[in-house]
Protein backbone atom coordinates (compact mmCIF):
# COMPACT_ATOMS: atom_id res chain seq x y z
CA UNK A 1 0.00 0.00 0.00
CA UNK A 2 1.51 2.98 -1.33
CA UNK A 3 1.29 6.60 0.54
CA UNK A 4 -1.90 7.74 -1.23
CA UNK A 5 -3.52 4.89 -0.84
CA UNK A 6 -4.68 4.94 3.16
CA UNK A 7 -6.96 1.91 2.81
CA UNK A 8 -7.00 -1.86 1.23
CA UNK A 9 -9.61 -3.95 0.65
CA UNK A 10 -7.46 -7.10 -0.57
CA UNK A 11 -10.24 -7.46 -2.79
CA UNK A 12 -7.79 -7.35 -6.04
CA UNK A 13 -10.69 -6.52 -8.35
CA UNK A 14 -11.50 -2.99 -6.91
CA UNK A 15 -8.12 -2.22 -5.01
CA UNK A 16 -6.54 -2.27 -8.33
CA UNK A 17 -9.16 -0.70 -10.11
CA UNK A 18 -8.89 2.13 -7.54
CA UNK A 19 -4.85 1.84 -7.61
CA UNK A 20 -5.20 2.37 -11.80
CA UNK A 21 -7.52 5.31 -11.51
CA UNK A 22 -5.63 7.60 -9.00
CA UNK A 23 -2.47 7.39 -11.35
CA UNK A 24 -4.74 9.05 -14.14
CA UNK A 25 -6.64 11.97 -12.29
CA UNK A 26 -5.94 14.10 -9.49
CA UNK A 27 -8.68 12.66 -6.57
CA UNK A 28 -7.50 11.16 -3.58
CA UNK A 29 -8.22 8.01 -2.47
CA UNK A 30 -11.89 8.77 -0.56
CA UNK A 31 -12.86 10.05 -4.32
CA UNK A 32 -11.83 7.30 -6.31
CA UNK A 33 -12.58 4.70 -3.81
CA UNK A 34 -16.06 6.04 -2.61
CA UNK A 35 -16.90 6.40 -6.59
CA UNK A 36 -16.11 2.70 -7.47
CA UNK A 37 -18.17 1.16 -4.58
CA UNK A 38 -20.68 3.37 -5.71
CA UNK A 39 -20.74 2.02 -9.01
CA UNK A 40 -19.76 -1.45 -7.84
CA UNK A 41 -23.21 -1.11 -6.22
CA UNK A 42 -24.85 -0.48 -9.06
CA UNK A 43 -23.26 -2.90 -11.38
CA UNK A 44 -24.73 -5.81 -8.19
CA UNK A 45 -28.30 -4.23 -8.32
CA UNK A 46 -27.97 -4.18 -12.11
CA UNK A 47 -27.80 -8.09 -12.36
CA UNK A 48 -30.49 -8.46 -9.54
CA UNK A 49 -28.97 -7.92 -6.11
CA UNK A 50 -30.98 -6.46 -3.40
CA UNK A 51 -29.84 -3.11 -1.46
CA UNK A 52 -26.25 -2.36 -2.76
CA UNK A 53 -27.67 0.93 -4.14
CA UNK A 54 -25.56 4.33 -2.62
CA UNK A 55 -26.35 7.60 -2.76
CA UNK A 56 -22.41 9.39 -2.84
CA UNK A 57 -21.99 13.53 -2.54
CA UNK A 58 -18.63 14.41 -3.56
CA UNK A 59 -18.21 18.36 -2.00
CA UNK A 60 -14.21 18.31 -2.95
CA UNK A 61 -12.79 21.69 -3.85
CA UNK A 62 -12.10 22.63 -6.78
CA UNK A 63 -9.25 21.40 -8.67
CA UNK A 64 -9.05 17.92 -6.75
CA UNK A 65 -10.43 16.12 -9.94
CA UNK A 66 -13.79 15.17 -9.09
CA UNK A 67 -15.65 15.03 -12.54
CA UNK A 68 -12.34 13.77 -13.70
CA UNK A 69 -12.46 10.50 -11.51
CA UNK A 70 -16.34 9.96 -12.63
CA UNK A 71 -15.49 10.15 -16.34
CA UNK A 72 -12.71 7.64 -16.06
CA UNK A 73 -14.83 4.69 -13.62
CA UNK A 74 -17.43 5.70 -15.82
CA UNK A 75 -15.85 4.39 -18.84
CA UNK A 76 -14.09 1.30 -16.77
CA UNK A 77 -16.69 0.41 -14.81
CA UNK A 78 -20.47 1.14 -16.50
CA UNK A 79 -19.37 0.58 -20.54
CA UNK A 80 -20.51 -2.83 -20.98
CA UNK A 81 -23.92 -2.17 -19.22
CA UNK A 82 -24.32 0.97 -21.54
CA UNK A 83 -23.49 -0.94 -24.15
CA UNK A 84 -25.66 -3.99 -23.15
CA UNK A 85 -28.84 -1.66 -22.50
CA UNK A 86 -27.93 0.05 -25.91
CA UNK A 87 -28.38 -3.58 -27.45
CA UNK A 88 -31.58 -4.17 -25.53
CA UNK A 89 -32.82 -0.70 -26.62
CA UNK A 90 -32.24 -1.19 -29.98
CA UNK A 91 -34.01 -4.96 -30.40
CA UNK A 92 -37.43 -3.66 -29.24
CA UNK A 93 -40.16 -4.06 -31.71
CA UNK A 94 -43.17 -2.12 -33.00
CA UNK A 95 -46.24 -1.90 -30.72
CA UNK A 96 -46.32 -1.75 -26.98
CA UNK A 97 -42.19 -3.14 -26.62
CA UNK A 98 -41.19 0.51 -28.54
CA UNK A 99 -42.41 2.24 -25.13
CA UNK A 100 -40.11 0.78 -23.12
CA UNK A 101 -37.26 2.23 -21.97
CA UNK A 102 -33.81 -0.12 -21.18
CA UNK A 103 -31.44 2.91 -20.66
CA UNK A 104 -30.54 2.83 -17.06
CA UNK A 105 -27.63 5.04 -16.28
CA UNK A 106 -27.95 8.95 -16.58
CA UNK A 107 -25.71 11.63 -16.52
CA UNK A 108 -26.62 15.06 -15.90
CA UNK A 109 -29.61 15.17 -17.58
CA UNK A 110 -32.94 13.04 -17.09
CA UNK A 111 -36.62 14.12 -16.29
CA UNK A 112 -38.88 12.92 -13.61
CA UNK A 113 -41.17 11.54 -15.89
CA UNK A 114 -38.43 9.85 -18.02
CA UNK A 115 -36.95 8.45 -15.09
CA UNK A 116 -40.00 6.70 -13.77
CA UNK A 117 -40.43 5.82 -16.97
CA UNK A 118 -37.15 3.52 -17.05
CA UNK A 119 -38.60 2.28 -13.37
CA UNK A 120 -41.04 0.44 -15.44
CA UNK A 121 -38.45 -1.14 -17.42
CA UNK A 122 -35.50 -1.88 -15.26
CA UNK A 123 -35.75 -1.21 -11.64
CA UNK A 124 -31.99 -0.67 -11.57
CA UNK A 125 -31.36 2.75 -12.12
CA UNK A 126 -27.95 5.13 -11.62
CA UNK A 127 -28.01 8.80 -12.12
CA UNK A 128 -24.74 10.48 -12.39
CA UNK A 129 -25.02 14.10 -11.57
CA UNK A 130 -21.40 15.77 -11.67
CA UNK A 131 -22.75 19.30 -12.41
CA UNK A 132 -25.03 19.06 -8.87
CA UNK A 133 -24.42 22.39 -8.12
CA UNK A 134 -26.46 24.18 -10.78
CA UNK A 135 -29.39 21.79 -9.45
CA UNK A 136 -29.31 22.94 -5.97
CA UNK A 137 -29.17 26.29 -7.22
CA UNK A 138 -32.48 26.17 -9.45
CA UNK A 139 -33.75 24.20 -6.16
CA UNK A 140 -34.11 20.97 -9.56
CA UNK A 141 -36.87 18.34 -8.54
CA UNK A 142 -33.95 16.16 -8.93
CA UNK A 143 -32.97 16.55 -5.39
CA UNK A 144 -36.62 15.96 -4.51
CA UNK A 145 -36.78 13.09 -6.24
CA UNK A 146 -33.24 11.45 -5.48
CA UNK A 147 -34.19 12.07 -1.26
CA UNK A 148 -37.71 10.48 -1.35
CA UNK A 149 -36.67 7.06 -3.44
CA UNK A 150 -33.42 7.03 -2.33
CA UNK A 151 -33.27 3.79 0.07
CA UNK A 152 -36.92 2.12 -1.39
CA UNK A 153 -37.45 -1.25 -2.87
CA UNK A 154 -40.53 0.21 -4.35
CA UNK A 155 -42.81 2.83 -4.98
CA UNK A 156 -45.70 4.19 -7.41
CA UNK A 157 -45.74 5.36 -9.87
CA UNK A 158 -47.48 9.25 -10.69
CA UNK A 159 -50.88 8.83 -12.25
CA UNK A 160 -52.37 11.31 -14.29
CA UNK A 161 -55.76 12.57 -13.78
CA UNK A 162 -56.95 10.70 -17.30
CA UNK A 163 -55.54 7.77 -16.22
CA UNK A 164 -57.21 4.87 -13.78
CA UNK A 165 -55.44 3.21 -10.87
CA UNK A 166 -53.94 0.00 -11.63
CA UNK A 167 -51.70 -2.26 -9.70
CA UNK A 168 -48.93 -1.96 -12.83
CA UNK A 169 -48.71 1.64 -11.36
CA UNK A 170 -46.32 0.14 -8.13
CA UNK A 171 -42.76 -0.72 -9.64
CA UNK A 172 -39.56 -2.30 -7.91
CA UNK A 173 -36.65 0.68 -7.49
CA UNK A 174 -33.24 0.04 -6.68
CA UNK A 175 -31.97 4.31 -7.32
CA UNK A 176 -27.89 4.90 -7.07
CA UNK A 177 -26.71 8.32 -6.99
CA UNK A 178 -23.50 10.05 -7.65
CA UNK A 179 -23.45 13.67 -7.39
CA UNK A 180 -20.10 16.00 -7.36
CA UNK A 181 -20.20 20.20 -6.49
CA UNK A 182 -18.30 22.28 -4.47
CA UNK A 183 -20.06 23.77 -0.69
CA UNK A 184 -19.82 27.23 -2.82
CA UNK A 185 -22.97 26.04 -4.49
CA UNK A 186 -25.27 25.62 -1.35
CA UNK A 187 -25.04 29.81 -0.95
CA UNK A 188 -24.49 29.08 2.60
CA UNK A 189 -23.66 27.12 5.06
CA UNK A 190 -27.33 27.75 6.54
CA UNK A 191 -28.59 25.63 2.57
CA UNK A 192 -26.00 22.95 3.37
CA UNK A 193 -27.27 22.47 6.92
CA UNK A 194 -31.36 22.95 5.50
CA UNK A 195 -30.18 19.85 3.15
CA UNK A 196 -28.35 18.05 5.70
CA UNK A 197 -32.02 18.33 8.03
CA UNK A 198 -34.19 17.20 4.96
CA UNK A 199 -32.26 14.30 3.97
CA UNK A 200 -30.51 14.48 1.04
CA UNK A 201 -27.21 15.21 2.60
CA UNK A 202 -27.15 12.90 5.87
CA UNK A 203 -28.52 10.03 3.23
CA UNK A 204 -25.52 9.86 1.57
CA UNK A 205 -22.01 8.91 1.81
CA UNK A 206 -19.54 12.02 1.79
CA UNK A 207 -16.14 12.98 0.50
CA UNK A 208 -15.11 16.11 1.09
CA UNK A 209 -11.39 16.69 -0.52
CA UNK A 210 -10.22 20.27 0.80
CA UNK A 211 -6.29 19.65 -0.03
CA UNK A 212 -5.46 20.05 -3.34
CA UNK A 213 -1.52 17.93 -4.32
CA UNK A 214 1.36 19.79 -3.48
CA UNK A 215 3.62 20.02 -6.72
CA UNK A 216 5.77 17.01 -5.99
CA UNK A 217 3.01 14.93 -5.60
CA UNK A 218 1.55 15.24 -9.13
CA UNK A 219 1.91 12.44 -11.72
CA UNK A 220 2.29 13.26 -15.53
CA UNK A 221 -1.40 12.80 -15.55
CA UNK A 222 -2.89 12.68 -19.15
CA UNK A 223 0.48 11.89 -21.17
CA UNK A 224 -1.19 8.28 -22.80
CA UNK A 225 -5.37 7.36 -21.88
CA UNK A 226 -6.30 4.63 -19.30
CA UNK A 227 -6.88 1.57 -21.00
CA UNK A 228 -10.07 0.45 -20.37
CA UNK A 229 -10.54 -2.95 -22.18
CA UNK A 230 -9.37 -5.06 -19.26
CA UNK A 231 -11.59 -4.11 -16.28
CA UNK A 232 -14.32 -3.53 -19.02
CA UNK A 233 -13.86 -7.69 -19.50
CA UNK A 234 -13.76 -8.43 -15.76
CA UNK A 235 -17.28 -6.47 -15.45
CA UNK A 236 -18.83 -8.47 -18.23
CA UNK A 237 -17.23 -11.57 -16.30
CA UNK A 238 -18.92 -10.27 -12.73
CA UNK A 239 -22.31 -9.61 -14.84
CA UNK A 240 -22.42 -13.18 -15.75
CA UNK A 241 -21.31 -14.74 -12.26
CA UNK A 242 -23.98 -13.01 -10.68
CA UNK A 243 -26.97 -13.45 -12.81
CA UNK A 244 -25.79 -17.51 -12.62
CA UNK A 245 -26.36 -17.16 -8.68
CA UNK A 246 -29.01 -16.47 -5.63
CA UNK A 247 -27.35 -13.32 -4.79
CA UNK A 248 -28.96 -13.73 -0.96
CA UNK A 249 -27.17 -12.87 2.28
CA UNK A 250 -27.20 -13.91 5.57
CA UNK A 251 -25.16 -13.03 8.89
CA UNK A 252 -23.54 -14.92 11.40
CA UNK A 253 -23.52 -14.26 15.04
CA UNK A 254 -20.44 -13.03 15.26
CA UNK A 255 -21.14 -10.54 12.07
CA UNK A 256 -24.02 -9.32 13.80
CA UNK A 257 -22.53 -8.88 17.12
CA UNK A 258 -19.87 -6.72 15.13
CA UNK A 259 -22.78 -4.87 13.79
CA UNK A 260 -24.63 -4.01 17.41
CA UNK A 261 -21.27 -2.65 18.51
CA UNK A 262 -20.69 -0.52 15.60
CA UNK A 263 -24.17 0.65 16.10
CA UNK A 264 -23.43 1.61 19.49
CA UNK A 265 -20.75 3.32 18.88
CA UNK A 266 -22.57 5.37 15.90
CA UNK A 267 -24.89 6.00 18.53
CA UNK A 268 -22.57 7.36 21.22
CA UNK A 269 -21.06 9.92 18.86
CA UNK A 270 -25.01 11.55 18.13
CA UNK A 271 -25.54 11.70 22.18
CA UNK A 272 -22.32 13.19 22.47
CA UNK A 273 -22.87 16.10 19.67
CA UNK A 274 -26.72 16.23 21.64
CA UNK A 275 -24.89 17.07 24.96
CA UNK A 276 -22.41 19.97 23.32
CA UNK A 277 -25.67 21.31 21.73
CA UNK A 278 -24.79 20.27 18.32
CA UNK A 279 -27.50 17.89 17.38
CA UNK A 280 -27.67 19.15 13.90
CA UNK A 281 -24.00 17.41 13.62
CA UNK A 282 -25.49 14.12 14.63
CA UNK A 283 -27.95 13.87 11.22
CA UNK A 284 -24.21 13.29 9.49
CA UNK A 285 -24.54 9.82 11.07
CA UNK A 286 -28.09 8.93 10.53
CA UNK A 287 -27.40 6.96 7.62
CA UNK A 288 -24.35 5.38 8.67
CA UNK A 289 -24.97 1.96 9.65
CA UNK A 290 -27.66 1.24 6.82
CA UNK A 291 -24.65 2.33 4.33
CA UNK A 292 -22.25 0.11 6.10
CA UNK A 293 -24.35 -2.66 5.51
CA UNK A 294 -24.77 -1.99 1.77
CA UNK A 295 -20.82 -1.82 1.88
CA UNK A 296 -20.82 -5.20 3.95
CA UNK A 297 -23.03 -6.79 0.58
CA UNK A 298 -21.08 -5.32 -1.83
CA UNK A 299 -17.63 -6.36 -0.65
CA UNK A 300 -18.78 -9.86 0.17
CA UNK A 301 -20.08 -10.36 -3.52
CA UNK A 302 -16.58 -9.08 -4.60
CA UNK A 303 -14.95 -11.69 -2.42
CA UNK A 304 -17.46 -14.26 -3.61
CA UNK A 305 -16.55 -13.31 -7.43
CA UNK A 306 -12.98 -13.74 -6.80
CA UNK A 307 -13.42 -16.88 -4.94
CA UNK A 308 -15.82 -17.95 -8.30
CA UNK A 309 -18.28 -19.19 -5.72
CA UNK A 310 -21.13 -17.47 -3.92
CA UNK A 311 -21.65 -17.97 -0.32
CA UNK A 312 -24.50 -16.74 1.50
CA UNK A 313 -22.50 -16.67 4.83
CA UNK A 314 -20.88 -12.64 5.21
CA UNK A 315 -17.75 -13.62 7.34
CA UNK A 316 -16.90 -11.68 10.20
CA UNK A 317 -13.96 -9.99 8.33
CA UNK A 318 -16.04 -8.70 5.77
CA UNK A 319 -18.22 -7.01 8.33
CA UNK A 320 -15.29 -6.17 9.68
CA UNK A 321 -13.60 -4.30 6.97
CA UNK A 322 -16.31 -2.34 5.99
CA UNK A 323 -16.68 -1.21 9.63
CA UNK A 324 -12.88 -0.15 8.65
CA UNK A 325 -13.79 1.78 6.14
CA UNK A 326 -16.43 3.76 7.22
CA UNK A 327 -14.26 4.37 10.12
CA UNK A 328 -11.04 5.84 8.61
CA UNK A 329 -12.30 7.18 5.10
CA UNK A 330 -15.66 7.99 5.85
CA UNK A 331 -15.43 9.57 9.88
CA UNK A 332 -12.37 12.15 8.68
CA UNK A 333 -14.71 12.91 5.67
CA UNK A 334 -17.51 14.20 8.41
CA UNK A 335 -15.24 15.67 10.93
CA UNK A 336 -13.68 17.82 7.92
CA UNK A 337 -17.45 19.19 6.97
CA UNK A 338 -18.12 19.92 10.56
CA UNK A 339 -14.84 21.94 10.99
CA UNK A 340 -16.01 23.79 7.82
CA UNK A 341 -19.51 24.76 9.21
CA UNK A 342 -18.10 25.75 12.18
CA UNK A 343 -15.68 27.97 10.82
CA UNK A 344 -12.69 25.39 12.49
CA UNK A 345 -10.72 24.56 9.29
CA UNK A 346 -9.41 27.95 8.98
CA UNK A 347 -8.37 27.87 12.17
CA UNK A 348 -6.46 24.48 12.22
CA UNK A 349 -4.97 25.19 8.42
CA UNK A 350 -2.99 28.02 9.96
CA UNK A 351 -2.14 25.52 12.82
CA UNK A 352 -0.46 23.63 10.12
CA UNK A 353 1.15 26.24 8.30
CA UNK A 354 2.76 27.52 12.04
CA UNK A 355 3.74 24.24 12.43
CA UNK A 356 5.78 24.37 9.00
CA UNK A 357 6.99 27.35 9.91
CA UNK A 358 8.53 26.19 13.15
CA UNK A 359 9.97 23.00 11.22
CA UNK A 360 11.34 24.96 8.32
CA UNK A 361 13.03 27.23 10.73
CA UNK A 362 14.65 24.87 13.20
CA UNK A 363 15.83 22.98 10.09
CA UNK A 364 17.65 25.69 8.61
CA UNK A 365 19.43 26.58 11.82
CA UNK A 366 20.32 22.70 12.55
CA UNK A 367 21.69 22.60 9.24
CA UNK A 368 23.78 26.30 8.73
CA UNK A 369 24.12 27.26 12.40
CA UNK A 370 22.16 30.43 11.30
CA UNK A 371 18.79 31.74 11.57
CA UNK A 372 17.09 31.85 8.06
CA UNK A 373 16.23 35.26 5.71
CA UNK A 374 12.78 35.68 5.85
CA UNK A 375 12.30 35.27 2.03
CA UNK A 376 13.84 31.42 2.35
CA UNK A 377 10.47 30.86 4.96
CA UNK A 378 8.46 32.94 2.55
CA UNK A 379 9.71 30.82 -0.97
CA UNK A 380 9.43 27.62 1.13
CA UNK A 381 5.58 28.40 2.40
CA UNK A 382 4.43 30.52 -0.74
CA UNK A 383 2.85 33.21 1.51
CA UNK A 384 3.19 36.95 1.89
CA UNK A 385 5.98 38.70 4.51
CA UNK A 386 2.93 40.30 5.91
CA UNK A 387 1.50 36.96 6.27
CA UNK A 388 4.12 35.63 7.68
CA UNK A 389 5.03 38.24 10.33
CA UNK A 390 1.00 37.53 11.32
CA UNK A 391 1.22 33.93 11.43
CA UNK A 392 4.42 34.02 14.14
CA UNK A 393 3.44 36.80 16.15
CA UNK A 394 4.80 36.48 19.38
CA UNK A 395 7.22 33.50 18.00
CA UNK A 396 9.39 34.72 15.09
CA UNK A 397 10.81 38.55 14.47
CA UNK A 398 12.74 40.43 12.23
CA UNK A 399 16.29 41.32 13.44
CA UNK A 400 16.85 45.22 13.19
CA UNK A 401 17.91 46.25 10.18
CA UNK A 402 18.49 42.90 8.53
CA UNK A 403 15.95 40.37 6.71
CA UNK A 404 17.09 38.09 8.77
CA UNK A 405 14.55 36.46 11.30
CA UNK A 406 14.94 35.67 14.73
CA UNK A 407 13.10 34.01 17.64
CA UNK A 408 11.04 36.58 19.73
CA UNK A 409 12.51 37.48 23.64
CA UNK A 410 10.17 35.49 25.13
CA UNK A 411 10.92 32.46 23.05
CA UNK A 412 14.09 32.01 23.94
Amino acid sequence: MNASTPFTTNITLLDKHIDTVMEYCEADYAQVSLVAISMFGFILSHAGMRKTSLLLLDFSISGSGKSHNIDLQYQALLRPIINEQKALQASTNDGEERTKRYMNIHRNRVTIPALYECFKTVPAQLIINDELGLSLKTNDEIIHTVTELYGLEETTLPVLKTELPSTDSVVSVALSFIGATTLDYFGSKEKLKHHLLGGFVNRSLIVFNNRLKLPEEINPIGLNEIDTSAINEQIVELLKFLRENSLEVSYCITSKELLTQFKQEIQSIKINFLREGNENFGFFYNRIAQNTIIIIRIFHALRCFEKGQWDENVTPSTTELAVAFMKQIIYPQIDKLIDYLTDNSSVIWEEKKIEKIKYLVETFLNEHGTMPKIREIQQRMRISKKDLLSLTKGFLEIQPATTVLRYCVNEQ
